[in-house]
Formats: C-alpha cells, sequence, structure tokens
C-alpha cells in the first residue's frame, strides 16, 4: 500500500492545516472586514446634507453693467527678435 493509505488506516487523525495557521486566517480576515467598516463610517456622507437655494432671485438694485468707460488696456508687451547663431 501507499504511504498515503497506511497512515489512514492507522487512526492517527492529523489535521489538514495548522491551527496556526487558520487562526492568522481568521484574524486577517476579521481585520480587513474591521478595517473597511471604520473607512466607510468615516468617509460616509454627513446626514445634514446642505442644499443650493432653490429661490434664486437678482438683486433690483442692479440695472445696468458697471460703467468702465474711465479705464485704459495696458499697452502690448513688444519682444526684441533674437538671430539665430
Amino acid at each position: 500500500m501507499s504511504p498515503a493509505r497506511t497512515q489512514a488506516r492507522s487512526g492517527a487523525y492529523r489535521p489538514p492545516r495548522a491551527r496556526r495557521e487558520i487562526a492568522l486566517a481568521v484574524l486577517g480576515v476579521l481585520s480587513v472586514v474591521i478595517v473597511t467598516a471604520v473607512l466607510i463610517w468615516v468617509f460616509a456622507p454627513a446626514d445634514e446634507v446642505e442644499t443650493f437655494p432653490t429661490d434664486l432671485t437678482i438683486p433690483t438694485g442692479v440695472t445696468s453693467a458697471p460703467d468702465v468707460s474711465g479705464t485704459t488696456l495696458p499697452a502690448p508687451a513688444t519682444t526684441v527678435g533674437s538671430t539665430p547663431g
């Protein structure tokens, strides 16, 4: 018989995984779930979301565009040409 069959018949039970490996895997999964839940809780939007006002009105004191007749524009910039060397 092969060694696997003789070991199975001998009655000695050997767990397929070490308990330490299983414990580390369970702790890893729990830590990922807890960190995910905390991040969702921290970054969740607030309950009281400020909304934009729906009654947008134009101020009544404004009747025309501002007077810009007294302002002057700056002179255009000039560049000095260079000769390729």
